[in-house]
């Protein structure tokens, strides 16, 4: 026996209105180009991207310059810069855009990408104050680029602008660091030891100084390699770059800090080998680590090995055969600035090499470019936290990339190393030692003294 349905009470609706229905309907989800929401954005991991591709973009516009400034030194007399007074605008920016609006914002846009990641944080703290820094950085570089433009040109008397800017000093590490950074408070006065004006004894000395916790954190960074279990996939060896090229610049840096050897290679091509290989060996071989290293986090695609390894040995090849014969063109008495040097000098056969070194340094690019594109367009997602496998800080324990807010769980931290105990629970906690002795409900052996804790 069946029912038939009841026709509704009289006077009540049979459906909604549609004006409240509208009210019940969620808001349509506005939709707007990427570039809207990158320009707009305050999440630290977009605002890192930017500073991280603007920097490079400098880097690349600064590295024409080199280029043009290179083959202009290929043979006596100008050839390529029609004036002197283009050349000096051409290496006055090229030293300000690689140290103002290269080398110190990459550092910004690594920070900004990783360090909220390798804490745990959703994001930074005031983080439309941080997204007004990196604007201000881009218009601000923006406007000293475009002198170029200017009726008077670009900025033409030298990218120190003046001596105390002339010492910049990167590093990494804790207490060495802190040497470094009170030492490197003087550093900078033996760039004036030709003048007269400073007390060479007392600035010698410190300058030599330096070289201590800087050769601390060298060995500690080998000591780490040789304890640990290393494989040499590409960032691995940009890490193996940037030491190598950073100890021969250490090392000449020494050489610079004793007045005698300072006064005869002073204001040479010396001083500029010994500069590049400090700061490229610092900064340019660290990045490209770096992005090899955290691209499959930032993108979720990782980046070709064969290219990878491509790059790194035109960019090795290339940066020190431009850069090494610079030592003995400045002992020889090349003076740097110069934009033409006569045949009779005997630096020609030395520019040369120095010049076809800079061709294969800037054509190193070219796989890099390469790589990232072809890795936009066919590199295989990465599916997983970790894609390499062993990492330890937090980053690589959220996904490839992250959401918005980082993680969709607060990580738990039970040792220095929580990524890898995420991913590898059967490993093991450290017994007796580190952050693992004060884990809540994990029992440890203190192997001192033997007790369970």
């Amino acid at each position: 026996m069946t029912s038939t349905p009841q026709a509704p009470p009289a006077g009540r609706p049979t459906a909604i209105p549609p004006k409240q229905e509208s009210l019940l309907r969620p808001p349509p989800r506005e939709r707007r180009s990427i570039v809207v929401q990158w320009i707009t954005s305050t999440d630290h991991k977009t605002i890192g991207y930017l500073y991280i591709i603007a920097a490079l973009l400098f880097f690349l516009l600064a590295g024409l310059m080199a280029l043009m400034i290179r083959a202009e030194l290929f043979a006596p007399g100008m050839q390529i810069i029609p004036t002197k007074q283009q050349y000096n605008e051409l290496f006055t920016m090229h030293g300000t855009i690689m140290l103002l609006m290269f080398a110190t914002p990459l550092f910004a846009g690594f920070a900004n990408a990783v360090m909220p990641l390798q804490i745990g944080a959703p994001d930074v703290a005031f983080p439309r104050l941080n997204a007004l820094s990196f604007w201000l950085f881009l218009f601000g570089s923006l406007l000293a680029v475009s002198g170029f433009f200017s009726p008077g040109g670009a900025p033409g008397f030298g990218w120190t602008a003046y001596q105390p800017l002339s010492s910049v000093t990167f590093q990494p590490g804790v207490y060495a660091t802190i040497a470094i950074a009170a030492l490197s408070v003087a550093v900078w006065a033996h760039h004036m030891f030709a003048t007269g004006a400073v007390l060479l004894p007392f600035f010698s000395l410190l300058t030599v100084l330096i070289a201590v916790p800087t050769g601390v954190k060298i060995f500690n960074w080998i000591g780490t390699m040789w304890r640990g279990s290393v494989t040499f996939e590409t960032p691995m060896v940009f890490v193996l770059g940037f030491i190598i090229t950073f100890v021969f610049g250490g090392l000449t840096g020494v050489i610079l800090a004793s007045p005698p050897l300072d006064f005869h290679v002073h204001d040479s091509y010396f001083v500029v080998a010994h500069f590049h290989y400090v700061v490229f060996g610092t900064v340019v071989f660290a990045m490209f680590a770096g992005f090899y290293f955290w691209w499959p986090k930032w993108t979720g695609r990782m980046l070709d090995e064969r290219l990878g390894m491509v790059h790194f040995w035109m960019l090795f090849i290339g940066f020190h055969t431009t850069f090494l014969i610079q030592h003995w063109l400045g002992a020889d008495g090349m003076p740097r600035r110069y934009a033409d040097y006569s045949g009779e000098d005997g630096f020609t056969w030395q520019n040369q090499v120095s010049t076809l070194g800079a061709m294969i340094l800037g054509a190193s690019m070219l796989p890099f470019l390469l790589n990232v594109w072809l890795t936009a367009r066919k590199g295989a997602r990465v599916t997983v936290d970790d894609p390499w496998g062993y990492g330890a800080s937090l980053e690589w324990a959220t996904s490839c990339p992250p959401p918005r807010h980082n993680f969709t769980s607060i990580p738990r931290i039970r040792s220095e190393r929580p990524a890898f105990d995420l991913h590898h629970p059967d490993a093991g906690l450290p017994v007796g030692v580190g952050p693992a002795k004060d884990a809540p409900d994990t029992p440890v052996e203190d192997v001192g003294s033997g007790d369970v804790k």
